[in-house]
């Protein structure tokens, strides 16, 4: 989920070898940093969830010392790579690593947390466009695109531990959308590809394929879903991933036959 928006970036800015190798492992670096992070912060809310209840902090397992320092070997590394970074795409990477260190404290305030992380988890398509290219008001349509996506897996996600969230306090898009979920994400769903049009169409880029192609695989996903079987859920979310994907090879397909 956080590798699809920073490949979408170099591929429309035609990166190269080296920087997909570069986000692949400052993706898997900050990602890691940032799970840790979150446990650190959550571990006496996920002691109250069946569900997360056995995570190593949370079940004692780990000491929160040792688990600052897996954040801070992680960071290492994400150091090495942001330093091989252009310079305005340092200042953008700053920013989303500020982004992921408040996420963890977003669904103490707001029932939204899922809009903030569409922000933290695609900012690094905005670091990936200014790694290779320039950042132009035209590539947030895309950005906006992504930041509906997320909401879209993320709620489903969330409503494996609804049941638990609303007894222990924590916020979530699940419990705003409980009532009517799949009505919820099908307006989402027409949202993401309404402006995933937009985008294409500004870059002149064939839309009829992706914008068909996507509608439809995630409104199969939200047909199948089972929203009371928390199992169904982490599974369904598992495989919004696939779009992402989908959607990066279409404009990876289109870049080689159209360089």
């Amino acid at each position: 989920m956080l590798l699809w928006p920073c490949f979408l970036g170099l591929a429309i800015t035609h990166g190269n070898l080296f920087d997909y190798c570069l986000f692949l492992l400052g993706t898997i670096a900050l990602r890691s940093a940032g799970c840790i992070i979150n446990d650190i912060v959550d571990q006496d809310f996920d002691r109250q969830v069946a569900r997360t209840k056995t995570r190593p902090l949370a079940a004692k397992t780990i000491t929160t010392p040792h688990a600052i320092l897996e954040v801070a070997f992680f960071l290492s590394i994400g150091f090495i790579v942001w330093f091989f970074l252009a310079q305005t795409a340092k200042y953008h990477a700053l920013i989303g690593a500020v982004l992921m260190m408040i996420y963890p404290f977003i669904k103490r305030l707001t029932n939204w947390p899922q809009l903030f992380l569409g922000f933290t988890f695609n900012y690094g398509l905005i670091v990936a466009i200014t790694h290779v290219g320039t950042f132009s008001w035209n590539y947030l349509s895309l950005f906006f695109t992504l930041v509906i996506w997320t909401i879209f897996y993320d709620t489903i996600y969330a409503f494996a531990d609804i049941e638990d969230d609303k007894k222990i306090g924590i916020k979530s898009t699940a419990i705003i959308m409980q009532n009517s979920p799949k009505i919820w994400l099908t307006a989402c769903n027409i949202l993401i590809h309404g402006i995933l049009f937009v985008f294409l169409k500004t870059f002149g880029l064939p839309s009829l394929t992706p914008i068909s192609a996507g509608f439809i695989y995630l409104q199969i996903l939200l047909i199948k879903w089972q929203v009371a079987d928390p199992k169904d859920c982490l599974k369904i979310f598992g495989n919004c991933h696939f779009w992402g994907l989908g959607l990066l090879l279409w404009i990876e397909f289109i870049r080689i036959i159209s360089p």
